[in-house]
């Protein structure tokens, strides 16, 4: 369960007051009407610093073994995994070699992943009056679901705890900070003083949302093929596979069409219509 983020939330000392602040970098992946994932990694600046530092040193070596005109700049996920763009030519062993070193760098014990999955084709027809039309209202309720858990979690572990919020920058910024305001403005869940911040931040300024898009996009792919694939018992993919069995902490819910009605059931209560997330995303 996502409630055992406690105890991924390393405390200080007993005793401590000491207020640690902890940075949560989420990105979204999702598949057209089908699975949308909002993913990321939380974890301390001291810890932010050498993944970004390691992840650096990994792209860098990888680009000593490609030719001039072939060398990355970042991880994507998606355009690997389709070996597309700047991947254009990597069979199965490079691809797995790269994603090793970046999975090695994240598996060291103070990284948590959290994840957030939605059921888009129940979410499209049980809000069929989303404001915009797409899929924001899905991204910005995942989103509002881990921050709520996230803050739960660290007001059991360690009460003085704060957490920064950053995500990928996209056409979705407006509708994040919209949301996070809201959310802030209602303290009806008494922990709005648990959060310092959110911002929207370019890959090129925070490598750390490269391992963000790395976790949102193989949790996508693993629910994707669970709920959609043909394919009985399909295989786990292998980064997620290579983290598990790294014993590193990940914790996810995921939005079926169940747990929707209950939401858009809450939101008719509080809102007076099931609708009630375009109230959240209208500019």
């Amino acid at each position: 369960m996502i409630c055992d983020l406690a105890y991924a939330i390393h405390p200080g000392p007993p005793g401590s007051r000491h207020m640690a602040v902890f940075t949560f970098k989420f990105d979204e992946s999702y598949k057209s009407h089908r699975t949308l994932i909002v993913g990321g990694w939380i974890a301390d600046d001291k810890q932010w610093k050498r993944v970004e530092n390691r992840w650096q040193k990994a792209i860098a070596q990888e680009n000593k073994t490609l030719p001039p005109d072939r060398q990355i700049k970042r991880y994507h996920a998606a355009e690997m995994n389709a070996v597309d763009g700047p991947f254009q030519g990597w069979d199965t062993a490079r691809k797995n070699r790269f994603t090793n070193k970046l999975l090695k760098i994240v598996s060291n014990g103070r990284m948590t992943a959290a994840c957030c999955g939605i059921d888009l084709a129940a979410f499209e027809e049980l809000f069929p009056k989303r404001d915009p039309p797409d899929y924001a209202a899905a991204y910005v309720t995942c989103m509002g679901i881990l921050l709520v858990h996230l803050a739960e979690a660290a007001k059991e572990q360690m009460p003085n705890a704060k957490i920064a919020v950053v995500h990928d920058h996209g056409p979705w910024d407006a509708y994040a900070l919209q949301a996070y305001n809201a959310w802030i403005d209602d303290n009806s869940w008494g922990e709005r003083d648990r959060f310092v911040g959110i911002a929207p931040l370019r890959w090129q300024d925070d490598v750390g949302l490269q391992a963000a898009d790395l976790i949102a996009y193989e949790s996508m792919r693993a629910t994707d093929n669970e709920l959609w694939s043909k394919k009985k018992n399909a295989p786990m993919r292998y980064a997620l596979r290579t983290l598990l069995s790294k014993n590193v902490p990940i914790y996810g819910v995921y939005n079926s069409r169940d747990g929707l009605e209950g939401l858009a059931k809450l939101f008719e209560e509080k809102y007076g219509y099931k609708s009630g997330l375009s109230k959240i995303t209208t500019k």
